[in-house]
Protein backbone atom coordinates (compact mmCIF):
# COMPACT_ATOMS: atom_id res chain seq x y z
CA UNK A 1 0.00 0.00 0.00
CA UNK A 2 0.83 3.63 -1.06
CA UNK A 3 1.12 6.11 1.85
CA UNK A 4 1.49 9.88 1.27
CA UNK A 5 4.84 11.27 2.36
CA UNK A 6 3.03 13.87 4.41
CA UNK A 7 1.27 10.75 6.74
CA UNK A 8 4.98 9.04 7.13
CA UNK A 9 6.54 12.05 8.12
CA UNK A 10 3.88 12.92 10.79
CA UNK A 11 4.93 9.41 11.76
CA UNK A 12 8.30 10.30 12.18
CA UNK A 13 7.48 13.35 14.64
CA UNK A 14 5.61 10.21 16.43
CA UNK A 15 8.88 8.84 17.01
CA UNK A 16 10.76 12.20 18.01
CA UNK A 17 8.76 12.92 20.33
CA UNK A 18 8.92 8.84 21.83
CA UNK A 19 12.64 9.37 21.67
CA UNK A 20 12.59 12.83 23.34
CA UNK A 21 10.76 11.32 26.22
CA UNK A 22 12.52 8.74 26.67
CA UNK A 23 16.09 10.51 27.02
CA UNK A 24 14.07 13.65 28.71
CA UNK A 25 11.41 12.20 30.54
CA UNK A 26 10.34 15.31 32.23
CA UNK A 27 9.62 17.15 29.07
CA UNK A 28 6.01 18.13 28.13
CA UNK A 29 5.06 17.41 24.83
CA UNK A 30 2.84 19.98 22.48
CA UNK A 31 2.02 19.06 18.94
CA UNK A 32 4.51 17.65 15.68
CA UNK A 33 3.05 17.98 12.62
CA UNK A 34 4.08 17.48 9.06
CA UNK A 35 5.58 20.22 7.24
CA UNK A 36 6.85 20.76 3.52
CA UNK A 37 10.09 20.16 3.83
CA UNK A 38 10.09 17.05 6.94
CA UNK A 39 8.30 17.57 10.39
CA UNK A 40 8.92 18.66 13.39
CA UNK A 41 7.85 18.44 17.25
CA UNK A 42 7.54 21.65 20.03
CA UNK A 43 8.69 20.73 23.55
CA UNK A 44 8.97 22.13 26.57
CA UNK A 45 12.22 21.20 28.31
CA UNK A 46 13.12 20.94 31.56
CA UNK A 47 16.79 21.20 30.40
CA UNK A 48 17.84 23.02 27.37
CA UNK A 49 19.20 21.66 24.33
CA UNK A 50 20.97 22.37 21.50
CA UNK A 51 22.03 20.89 18.16
CA UNK A 52 24.60 19.10 20.00
CA UNK A 53 22.10 16.80 21.72
CA UNK A 54 20.36 15.72 18.27
CA UNK A 55 22.56 12.88 17.57
CA UNK A 56 21.36 11.30 20.41
CA UNK A 57 17.69 11.77 20.01
CA UNK A 58 18.48 10.37 16.41
CA UNK A 59 20.17 7.47 17.53
CA UNK A 60 17.13 6.80 20.05
CA UNK A 61 14.49 7.72 17.35
CA UNK A 62 16.12 4.57 15.56
CA UNK A 63 16.47 2.30 18.40
CA UNK A 64 12.97 2.84 19.07
CA UNK A 65 11.92 2.32 15.63
CA UNK A 66 12.95 -1.27 15.58
CA UNK A 67 10.46 -2.23 18.63
CA UNK A 68 7.55 -0.65 16.61
CA UNK A 69 4.78 -2.68 14.77
CA UNK A 70 2.29 -0.27 13.80
CA UNK A 71 -0.15 2.48 15.40
CA UNK A 72 -3.17 2.14 16.41
CA UNK A 73 -5.73 4.30 17.66
CA UNK A 74 -8.72 4.78 20.15
CA UNK A 75 -11.34 7.33 21.08
CA UNK A 76 -11.29 8.30 24.81
CA UNK A 77 -13.57 10.03 27.25
CA UNK A 78 -12.94 13.67 27.95
CA UNK A 79 -12.29 13.04 31.43
CA UNK A 80 -10.17 9.97 30.68
CA UNK A 81 -7.99 12.08 28.15
CA UNK A 82 -7.78 15.08 30.75
CA UNK A 83 -6.53 12.49 33.61
CA UNK A 84 -3.65 10.96 31.53
CA UNK A 85 -2.64 14.96 30.29
CA UNK A 86 -2.93 15.89 33.58
CA UNK A 87 0.41 17.39 34.05
CA UNK A 88 0.53 18.68 30.56
CA UNK A 89 -1.24 22.01 30.08
CA UNK A 90 -0.22 22.31 26.54
CA UNK A 91 -2.39 19.19 26.08
CA UNK A 92 -5.18 20.26 28.50
CA UNK A 93 -5.31 23.37 25.99
CA UNK A 94 -5.27 21.41 23.26
CA UNK A 95 -8.26 19.18 24.84
CA UNK A 96 -10.13 22.08 25.46
CA UNK A 97 -10.09 22.99 22.13
CA UNK A 98 -11.58 19.39 20.58
CA UNK A 99 -14.03 19.36 23.22
CA UNK A 100 -15.09 22.96 22.28
CA UNK A 101 -15.94 21.49 18.62
CA UNK A 102 -17.50 18.67 19.81
CA UNK A 103 -15.08 16.14 18.34
CA UNK A 104 -13.92 13.34 19.40
CA UNK A 105 -10.85 12.84 21.24
CA UNK A 106 -8.17 10.31 20.04
CA UNK A 107 -4.98 8.79 20.92
CA UNK A 108 -2.17 6.87 18.43
CA UNK A 109 -0.29 4.32 20.40
CA UNK A 110 2.93 2.85 18.73
CA UNK A 111 4.93 0.92 20.75
CA UNK A 112 4.68 2.55 24.45
CA UNK A 113 4.39 5.56 23.05
CA UNK A 114 0.66 7.11 23.20
CA UNK A 115 -0.16 10.56 22.21
CA UNK A 116 -3.13 13.03 21.71
CA UNK A 117 -3.50 13.04 17.87
CA UNK A 118 -6.46 13.26 15.41
CA UNK A 119 -4.52 10.74 12.72
CA UNK A 120 -2.88 10.03 9.84
CA UNK A 121 0.13 7.28 10.75
CA UNK A 122 1.67 5.25 8.65
CA UNK A 123 -0.32 1.65 8.28
CA UNK A 124 2.98 -0.09 7.30
CA UNK A 125 6.18 0.83 9.65
CA UNK A 126 8.35 -0.40 7.33
CA UNK A 127 7.76 2.65 5.40
CA UNK A 128 9.00 4.67 8.30
CA UNK A 129 13.35 3.48 7.42
CA UNK A 130 15.72 4.06 9.59
CA UNK A 131 17.77 6.23 7.04
CA UNK A 132 14.90 8.11 5.78
CA UNK A 133 15.38 11.11 8.44
CA UNK A 134 17.81 13.36 9.75
CA UNK A 135 17.38 16.01 12.75
CA UNK A 136 19.18 19.27 11.13
CA UNK A 137 18.09 21.95 13.80
CA UNK A 138 16.66 22.85 16.92
CA UNK A 139 15.22 26.37 17.15
CA UNK A 140 12.74 28.06 19.01
CA UNK A 141 8.69 28.88 18.64
CA UNK A 142 6.32 30.34 20.91
CA UNK A 143 3.16 28.56 21.81
CA UNK A 144 0.89 28.66 19.18
CA UNK A 145 2.89 31.22 17.28
CA UNK A 146 1.94 33.48 20.10
CA UNK A 147 5.01 35.65 21.64
CA UNK A 148 3.16 35.96 24.98
CA UNK A 149 3.07 32.48 25.49
CA UNK A 150 5.86 30.17 26.64
CA UNK A 151 9.30 29.93 23.80
CA UNK A 152 9.38 25.95 22.82
CA UNK A 153 12.08 24.18 21.65
CA UNK A 154 11.53 23.02 18.11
Amino acid sequence: MSESLPVIRHSFAHLLAAAVLRLYPDTKLTIGPAIDDGFYYDFDFTTPIGDEHLKAIEKEMRIILKTWKDFSGREVSESEARALFARNPYKLELIDEIVGKGEAITLYRSGDFEDLCRGGHAEDIALMRPDAFKLTRVAGAYWRGDETKKMLTR
